[in-house]
């Protein structure tokens, strides 16, 4: 009898448990089809395909490349773009390398002094985040002094010669350091359309390959550098920037950002913990110092550099410098920010009262986390709006709009005005 009433009780238990879940307000983070995301002509190349299922996590799409050249992990249509370019760019230089004069030329190159693989951090492009959060970690509040990056990058001791190591030392550094080669390594990169300080692995050591040969063995490697690629995928492949990180040596790149950061007002040790980060790459950390000369006069910016410090993963370093950059677009081309903060998330206000929340993502869907951000106290105003780059489900899209949100889809997250 009393292992019969104990059944009914665990049956009791689950049918309850069962009903609670079927009544939850909230809806799980979707898988999609790739085909109703982007173009046939970025799913499938000459030397890749894209699967066809496509997760979302933490607001962002997650795509998987199978390529001649490994498999890769792209978070966000952005990136995906940017990784199908780089795969052209890998296929075109092994074309190159190929060829009875490049094979001259690398027979005439002297031994490189150093492999500036060894800059790459340990991350291989397959786990790039590190974290698998996506960006969500950035719409909640975060405690930036109880954060152990920021701690870390702001403990004292470091000669001024140790701070500049580590500031070289983020991701898709290059460690070689022979005179003129840098410049031969970003022209190449330039002529290819990719990014100089890519967190591509397979490309970076590519490019350090034929740079060098091209640099020290003569090679006239630019005139024989043409990526054919499809229509919808010519665009710029440096994430969230423009050309400087092309004509700009690395050394005065991270100079000028510095100097940016400085004139917000932040305080030296937010500084010094956003331009040690190692997760962000030279060319996102020029292109958050670019949103931050964006928004110059405007009150607040300094808490921006102080909440991109505490960026754990290469996910939030884009999304953060994405946001700034959505921000600064809203500010020069709809209606001036006279205010912004980042307690997490990062928003702006007018002067007319409005709440302007730049999100950088591919989706939203109906979580306990999106309804924490629309609920949440301390971004109540009289207007309030989301910027997204994506879109929204639909019932995040009809709950955020019962809250008194405006919601704004499909912004571009780039930089270029």
């Amino acid at each position: 009898m009393t292992r019969k009433m104990a059944a009914l009780g665990l049956l009791a238990v689950t049918v309850l448990a069962a009903g609670a879940w079927a009544e939850t307000p909230y809806e799980a983070e979707p898988v999609l089809k790739a085909a109703d995301l982007v173009g046939p002509e970025i799913l499938r190349g000459p030397r890749y395909t894209v699967d066809s299922r496509v997760p979302v996590q933490g607001f962002l799409y997650r795509f998987a490349i199978r390529s001649d050249f490994g498999t890769l992990d792209a978070h966000g249509i952005h990136m995906l773009q940017i990784r199908v370019r780089e795969i052209y760019a890998l296929g075109q230089l092994e074309d190159m390398s190929k060829t009875k004069e490049f094979a001259e030329a690398a027979g005439n190159a002297i031994a490189r002094p150093v492999t500036s693989t060894v800059n790459m951090l340990v991350n291989p492009v397959e786990t790039i985040t590190g974290l698998p959060d996506g960006v969500g970690r950035l719409f909640d509040r975060i405690e930036l002094g109880s954060e152990k990056v920021y701690q870390a990058a702001t403990a004292p001791g470091a000669s001024g010669g140790e701070q500049v190591a580590d500031v070289s030392k983020r991701v898709g550094g290059i460690a070689v350091t022979a005179l003129g080669y840098e410049k031969e390594r970003r022209d190449l990169a330039k002529g290819l359309g990719v990014d100089p300080y890519t967190t591509n692995p397979v490309l970076a050591k590519k490019l350090d390959d034929m740079a060098w040969v091209a640099f020290s063995g003569r090679f006239g490697i630019q005139a024989a550098t043409s990526v054919v690629m499809p229509y919808s995928t010519v665009m710029s492949a440096v994430t969230i920037t423009n050309s400087t990180v092309y004509e700009t040596p690395a050394a005065d790149l991270i100079n000028k950002a510095k100097v940016t950061f400085v004139a917000t007002g932040a305080s030296d040790a937010a500084v010094t913990a956003l331009m040690k980060n190692p997760q962000y790459s030279l060319s996102v950390l020029a292109a958050l110092a670019q949103g931050c000369q964006r928004l110059q006069g405007v009150n607040g910016v300094a808490s921006v550099v102080g909440f991109a410090a505490i960026a754990r993963t290469q996910d939030e370093t884009r999304g953060v410098t994405a946001a700034v950059n959505m921000l600064a677009r809203h500010h020069e081309t709809v209606e001036p920010i006279t205010l912004v903060s980042a307690p997490g998330p990062i928003i702006g206000r007018t002067a007319g009262g409005k709440l302007v929340l730049p999100a950088p993502v591919d989706y939203i869907a109906w979580t306990e986390r999106a309804a924490r951000i629309v609920e949440r106290e301390d971004l109540k105003a009289p207007r309030r709006s989301a910027w997204l780059s994506g879109r929204m489900s639909h019932l995040a899209a009809r709950e955020f709009r019962a809250r008194g949100w405006s919601v704004d889809e499909s912004h571009s997250i780039g930089a270029e005005r």
